[in-house]
């Protein structure tokens, strides 16, 4: 099985928050947009600025983050997924998430495989049921 992981898989289960994905890792190769890295350290980065983790706190979310994105297959933004993405939707999508829709379409379509989605975003998980993703949110 092959998954497209996004930022709200990855968050849920670093902030120990309640449903996360019972499935981590089970799965042969999962991908992600190179973005999932950037949004990952930027939510971290706001945590420790709201003062909600101590140093320690922030010193264990960053290890396991690390060790998260270790096992996923960062995939960059190229052109043609960033025409993808300004490209209209069957269903409203923010901009980061048509980005990550787009990157996995681009998956399908250069790798000639299947993927299951995974995200716990109801907007995404809609949009990406529109163009016939398998999506998997818990």
């Amino acid at each position: 099985m092959n998954v497209y992981v996004d930022s709200s898989i990855v968050m849920r289960r670093l902030r120990w928050e309640a449903a996360p994905l019972r499935a981590w890792g089970e799965w042969d190769s999962a991908y992600a947009s190179v973005l999932l890295r950037v949004e990952i350290f930027r939510t971290i980065d706001r945590i420790r600025l709201s003062g909600r983790l101590d140093d320690y706190g922030v010193s264990e979310m960053l290890s396991h983050a690390r060790t998260m994105l270790d096992a996923i297959a960062l995939v960059p933004l190229s052109d043609p997924i960033l025409e993808r993405a300004s490209q209209s939707f069957l269903t409203s999508l923010g901009t980061l998430g048509a980005l990550h829709l787009a990157t996995a379409l681009r998956l399908v379509e250069v790798g000639r495989m299947d993927l299951i989605f995974l995200t716990h975003d109801s907007e995404l998980a809609l949009a990406a049921r529109s163009v016939n993703f398998a999506v998997e949110t818990a």
